[in-house]
């Protein structure tokens, strides 16, 4: 069920989607609040009316963007149940450099790299970002095990840690290279890796 929003619910998303966009290309610190409400068309007054501060809209930024992951509103593989799944969710990731030039990162990654001591709310409420997603893929790997495909010494808990260090790794290397290169091949030897700890029959 679609959920009509208000015009006011409509402004303040525009302004956080608005933000989001700007903090996710140019970093936070870069982005000042009079080129939010220039570029989403708002003014002042409601931005005051829905936040604070520029920090206070920080973090209603992360927190909106971590709703839409739970309501899995994002466009990324959420449900990891095969190795063909996890291959399409790596996919994900380097097809968006690909389609932003290699011009970004994580947006979320973006954003936490400049927080500072005074944003540790805002630090926490993406790490639980992260925690989701490495949930998601630890789920997959306990799986696996329980059906007993892998190895018992496998650490479903450390192998979907590496995976998304590989991917979080990969989003910064490609924005530097210019290219997904070695982004590629950092994934297709992390499935290779991954794959051993494949029970033999």
């Amino acid at each position: 069920m679609t959920m009509t929003l208000s015009k006011g619910e409509k402004t303040r998303l525009k302004i956080i989607q608005t933000a989001l966009d700007l903090f996710h290309s140019k970093g936070i610190n870069a982005t000042s609040v009079d080129e939010i409400l220039e570029k989403s068309q708002t003014g002042k007054s409601q931005f005051y009316y829905y936040f604070k501060s520029k920090d206070d809209l920080i973090h209603n930024v992360v927190l909106n963007f971590s709703d839409m992951l739970k309501n899995r509103q994002l466009p990324v593989k959420y449900d990891i149940e095969s190795w063909d799944d996890l291959n399409l969710w790596f996919r994900f990731f380097i097809n968006g450099q690909k389609a932003m030039n290699c011009d970004r990162g994580c947006p979320m990654a973006t954003i936490g790299y400049e927080l500072t001591k005074a944003h540790e709310l805002i630090r926490q409420d993406i790490n639980l970002i992260f925690e989701t997603t490495i949930h998601s893929l630890s789920k997959f790997f306990h799986g696996l095990k329980v059906k007993g495909e892998l190895d018992k010494q496998a650490d479903p808990q450390g192998m979907a840690e590496f995976c998304f260090l590989i991917v979080q790794g990969g989003l910064i290397v490609s924005k530097i290279q210019k290219n997904t290169i070695s982004f590629e091949h950092s994934v297709s030897q992390a499935m290779a890796y991954l794959k051993t700890f494949q029970k033999k029959n």
